[in-house]
């Protein structure tokens, strides 16, 4: 009986997809990824990608802590170009709480660079999303502002937030015939995850060759393919446990009865060492409920 624990056998013409948040943070910031984050950066900005390329710097991606009852609150990465700060985040799945995470997050740094005493006037607080689930339309860019109801007047003009349907250009590069622009091939290569048509799609583009060496390297890397392997691996577990407390009767499908019933089932799923935000969603239980008789 194989072990699953056991270090998997790796398909050598196949990637892992570049959107898992590792990966995703260790080519975004990888010097040589940069000419094509500035081109991407600069579509939805006032920045030349020349400038981008010359100016910007990727900053501590750990948020003040507002008070010592905060937890460190992790973004995807931070970067300032000329004083203005951009926040990229990686949404391979589009969620409400992603969603709301993400708005936080802007808020959050956009608040920090008025209480440094930046002019609003000169800065931009910039949150660039890349979403593999289509939102908000057809266009490849989708640029929000603080406006008035009637668009005529913009109300912090520089709180922009800008997500990327990054399936758009997908659906493009498997529709026969469609030519790709150089950011839509960035965009595929991404989460396309065939070893072959990765290099296909950057051939004859040193940037995007470049690019494909990246992803190259992180598959050879045994740490992040631990890593990676270890979160499917996690999930998969985390089903399973589920599904037996399931068949043990601790989970009736859709919860019914008394709060007491739902504390009992919540006591039993953090005996089987399931997390906390998994048991609120199975129980309906705030963690606040569930912390307050967690051994």
């Amino acid at each position: 009986m194989t072990n699953l624990l056991e270090k998997p056998i790796i398909d050598e013409n196949k990637y892992m997809n570049s959107m898992y948040d590792r990966i995703f943070k260790s080519i975004v910031q990888n010097p040589n990824f940069r000419k094509l984050l500035s081109l991407i950066i600069s579509e939805v900005t006032d920045f030349s990608a020349s400038f981008i390329y010359e100016n910007l710097v990727f900053v501590n991606t750990e948020l003040p802590i507002g008070n010592k009852g905060d937890r460190g609150m992790i973004t995807d990465i931070l970067a300032y170009v000329d004083g203005s700060i951009i926040n990229i985040e990686a949404n391979k799945f589009f969620k409400l709480s992603s969603i709301g995470k993400n708005n936080l997050y802007h808020h959050k740094i956009a608040y920090e660079q008025y209480k440094r005493g930046k002019d609003v006037d000169d800065t931009v607080t910039l949150q660039i999303n890349f979403n593999m689930i289509r939102t908000f339309g057809n266009k490849l860019f989708e640029v929000f502002s603080m406006k008035s109801e009637d668009g005529t007047y913009r109300d912090e003009e520089n709180f922009k937030r800008v997500h990327i349907n990054m399936a758009n250009p997908l659906k493009k590069y498997y529709t026969i015939g469609k030519e790709l622009s150089k950011i839509e091939k960035v965009l595929v290569m991404f989460q396309i995850t065939n070893k072959d048509e990765v290099w296909k799609l950057a051939k004859g583009d040193e940037d995007l060759e470049a690019m494909a060496k990246i992803i190259d390297d992180i598959n050879k890397d045994e740490e992040i393919i631990g890593a990676y392997y270890k979160d499917e691996m996690d999930e998969w577990m985390k089903k399973i446990d589920i599904n037996e407390a399931k068949k043990d009767g601790q989970i009736e499908g859709h919860i019914e009865g008394s709060k007491e019933k739902a504390l009992e089932i919540a006591q039993n799923l953090l005996h089987l060492g399931i997390d906390i935000q998994t048991i609120c969603e199975a129980t309906g239980l705030s963690d606040e409920e569930i912390n307050s008789f967690k051994s």
